[in-house]
């Protein structure tokens, strides 16, 4: 294993040649852990204890940290000091750190005390040995204070099979099929795709997810299954000339539904602040009372579901109230029984995704400002960027997102997550059996025209046992963290998936923020999944071995809400240092190996904003009476809000999900998520001309408006050269002076990318075009939110 060793030190000994990176010692893979047992540790617990309890003594768990960032913590043992742990822990690496610390503590009921610590070299992990055995427990003096008994292993990357398939709770499946979707509804002659075609020449029809939901619901026969962050029952599915199909709401089809017999759950996250506290609509907005109320007298069983933590000491009940006020259950689910061509037992679909079935998110790939106030957008404004523009006068927030439809056995592993989550918090507003296999297959295949085109699908989640019932005979692939089971696959699975990239990545997601242990500056900052740090070192491998590559990452131009807040502006400045790590670690690349193209060549931010010409559909509209009403009339321009949660790699394979690139979604332990991870044997990294290649052909040409042959290879200098013009061109318009028209509606990210990877301001251009000085780009710290909440 002593190659490992070299390998790895050779890498580390170029990025770190004049690198402004901590450390010297490069560990990227993963860390297999096991923490046993300790003994002959000291009682820490003082004498007032002892009165109320003579055989209180210490109770102890174990933190482990590689350089800055915390990436275990066990769970406690209560009253021992010989203590017997037994926990293993699999954690996915790419830092530069000298350390790997086992630090054990007591835990109190509001504070924890140190112990002694466990320190082993990252050096001495490098070769592959397994470090294991007891270990001595040392002070900050260096007196000991027992022992830990304790297993490392690391498993360099080098070593690591390549595959799409993930190590998880669930298991890949096959004989699926894929439908992939932009956004909630989107024209079947939409002209800018009209051209688009496979490379045999078949033309590129894409589908409308709105439209294929409602028939999914409208056929099944025996179950609807719907879980969200927010489910609106008022949502009408059609919307302008396809309003004839159905004028109904969401509400009123589910409830015809459960009266024919269907059996129709509905589990929607309880917002905390809605209800009694601030009336029903609460603080986000979720209508999850106003929706409960309405199924609560019919035949669809609805739950709401808070983000609840189980409670076993005080302490709990604290962070049990941060965790239901912070967190959210955010998947996004629906599943339908389906007729089976293959047979007379039915069969399943479900539909996963960005795919929030409330207010403001109906929406097309051309984004209109105006156009629809008076129609389709008609009793369904919304306008989080700026709340005090009326609804008559708009504009409204365009909605960019992305949706699926699975069908074949995966679909029943996305329904024993919803049942999974109705055991352990929806049981008390009805039962929910597990599906009768006299009626319905749950592996049956999915029907394809061509078997060939056939697709291997893996469900991912973050998840805890605190919102499910795991399988106890699957347990013991997750992980644990304070003595709860914790599902973090999302985060293994885009690792895994940025590991694999040879020619490209194309990222489409709501925020970008993560890898703070390898930040500039606020490296401390508790925002440590590997993600952004993955795609960095990508990146830099490709220039090191000469190999073209590009990441492209489209991110809204800000967070939702006002971007001149104080959230707001935090998750801004997470997000700059994020994107200072990843340039200056490629900047460096670059000057080190000599390679005079810019960093920009490899590594590009973009965001999407929409900037309208005027026209007599203006005229209908009430004058603007309000400031921003005004301002935003005169402009006619407004950022394109992107909720997508998407990878695509290499043309072969895609990520389609509810999860965000942030600590939230990532750590498993915060919000609730799922994804599906896709791809089609048929079309592998070196021939991928199947769907997701033709999906990503769709994206980037409905976001450019230009359907260029050269957009078929995205890893190449002139497709990233291609669209570097047209963005800088689009731009541009966007802030040129009044009566401007953008041709596209992708930008570039508004920062200046130096040659070295350093990040500037744009001349002129400190805050975002149209809202307040305060809404700078670059964001700011808050003194006053807790960091969990804006990372």
């Amino acid at each position: 294993m002593n190659f490992l060793k070299r390998a790895t030190n050779k890498v580390s000994e170029k990025l770190h040649s004049g690198s402004s990176f901590e450390g010297r010692t490069f560990v990227h893979g993963h860390l297999l852990i096991e923490i046993r047992a300790a003994r002959n540790l000291p009682d820490l617990e003082g004498w007032v204890s002892k009165l109320v309890d003579k055989k209180d003594v210490t109770d102890p768990f174990v933190d482990v940290r590689l350089g800055k960032a915390k990436i275990v913590k066990s769970s406690v043992i209560n009253n021992d000091l010989n203590p017997v742990w037994d926990e293993d822990y699999r954690v996915e690496v790419c830092h530069f750190a000298e350390e790997l610390v086992f630090e054990i503590r007591d835990k109190d009921h509001a504070v924890t005390e140190f112990i002694g610590s466990v320190v082993i070299p990252t050096s001495a992990l490098l070769s592959g040995e397994t470090r294991e055995g007891w270990m001595p427990i040392k002070k900050k003096s260096g007196s000991h204070n027992g022992q830990l008994n304790l297993s490392v292993t690391f498993v360099s990357k080098v070593s690591i099979e390549r595959t799409y398939e993930v190590p998880a709770y669930f298991k890949m499946q096959r004989n699926n099929k894929v439908t992939m979707y932009q956004d909630a509804h989107c024209p079947p002659d939409l002209p800018k795709l009209a051209d688009l075609t496979y490379p045999d020449g078949t033309p590129y029809r894409p589908q409308s997810c709105w439209t294929d939901m409602y028939y999914a619901m409208m056929e099944a026969q025996h179950l609807i299954c719907i879980t969200g962050w927010s489910v609106w029952d008022k949502l009408q599915l059609f919307r302008g000339q396809d309003l004839n199909k159905d004028n109904r709401t969401l509400g009123e089809i589910l409830i015809a539904k459960a009266e024919e017999g269907v059996k129709v759950y509905v589990m929607v996250w309880s917002e905390k602040t809605s209800g009694d506290i601030v009336g029903e609509k609460g603080v986000m907005g979720t209508h999850d009372m106003e929706t409960y109320r309405r199924f609560k007298n019919t035949k669809v069983k609805c739950a709401l579901a808070p983000r609840e933590l189980s409670i076993n000491e005080f302490t709990d009940v604290l962070q049990n109230e941060f965790s239901s006020g912070a967190y959210t259950h955010h998947q996004k689910s629906v599943i339908c029984d389906a007729a089976n061509p293959y047979g007379s037992l039915r069969r399943l679909v479900a539909f996963v995704g960005g795919l929030d079935l409330t207010g403001g998110r109906y929406d097309t790939p051309e984004f209109p400002l105006f156009t629809t106030l008076l129609n389709e957008h008609y009793g369904d404004f919304r306008n989080s960027y700026a709340k005090s523009v009326p609804p008559e006068q708009g504009p409204r927030e365009p909605w960019h997102d992305i949706h699926s439809k699975v069908e074949g056995p995966v679909a029943f592993d996305v329904f024993v997550n919803f049942y999974e989550r109705w055991e352990k918090q929806g049981k008390k507003y009805g039962d929910l059996e597990m599906l009768d296999r006299s009626i319905i297959d749950p592996m049956a295949p999915a029907p394809v025209d061509n078997p060939d085109k056939a697709w291997n699908v893996q469900l991912f989640r973050s998840l805890t046992s605190d919102s499910a019932v795991f399988d106890q005979e699957k347990i013991k692939i997750l992980n644990g963290k304070k003595g709860r089971m914790i599902e973090a696959s999302i985060a293994q699975a885009y690792v895994q998936s940025i590991r694999n990239a040879e020619n490209f990545l194309y990222f489409e997601n709501q925020y970008f923020l993560g890898s703070a242990y390898s930040w500039l500056q606020n490296d401390d900052v508790n925002c440590h999944h590997t993600i952004p740090s993955e795609i960095a070192q990508k990146v830099v491998d490709k220039i090191y071995q000469n190999q073209r590559f590009c990441a492209y990452i489209v991110i809204p131009m800000f967070p939702e809400g006002d971007p001149a807040s104080a959230p707001i502006q935090e998750i801004l400045y997470w997000q700059t240092r994020t994107i200072e790590m990843m340039y200056r670690r490629v900047g460096e690349a670059l000057k080190q190996t000599g390679n005079t193209s810019h960093p920009t060549d490899w590594l590009i931010f973009m965001c999407p904003g929409k900037r309208e010409g005027p026209g007599p559909h203006l005229d209908q509209l009430e004058p603007p009476t309000e400031t921003m009403a005004a301002k935003l009339r005169k402009s006619l321009r407004l950022p394109i809000y992107v909720h997508c949660k998407m990878l695509i790699v290499d043309d072969a394979y895609i990520i389609i999900g509810s999860a965000n690139i942030n600590q939230r979604s990532m750590a498993g332990s915060r919000d609730t998520e799922m994804a599906v991870g896709c791809w089609q044997p048929a079309f592998p990294e070196h021939s991928p001309f199947g769907d997701v290649h033709m999906f990503r052909m769709a994206l980037m040409v409905s976001h450019l408006c230009v359907n260029d042959p050269v957009l078929r290879y995205p890893g190449t200098m002139d497709c990233v050269q291609k669209i570097k013009e047209l963005c800088y061109y689009n731009w541009q318009m966007y802030i040129g002076p009044e009566g401007s028209v953008c041709p596209g509606m992708l930008l570039p990210y508004p920062l200046n990318i130096m040659q070295d990877g350093s990040i500037e301001y744009l001349d002129g251009v400190v805050s975002f075009p149209d809202f307040p000085e305060g809404a700078k780009i670059m964001g700011k710290r808050s003194a006053m939110i807790p960091q969990k909440v804006t990372t």
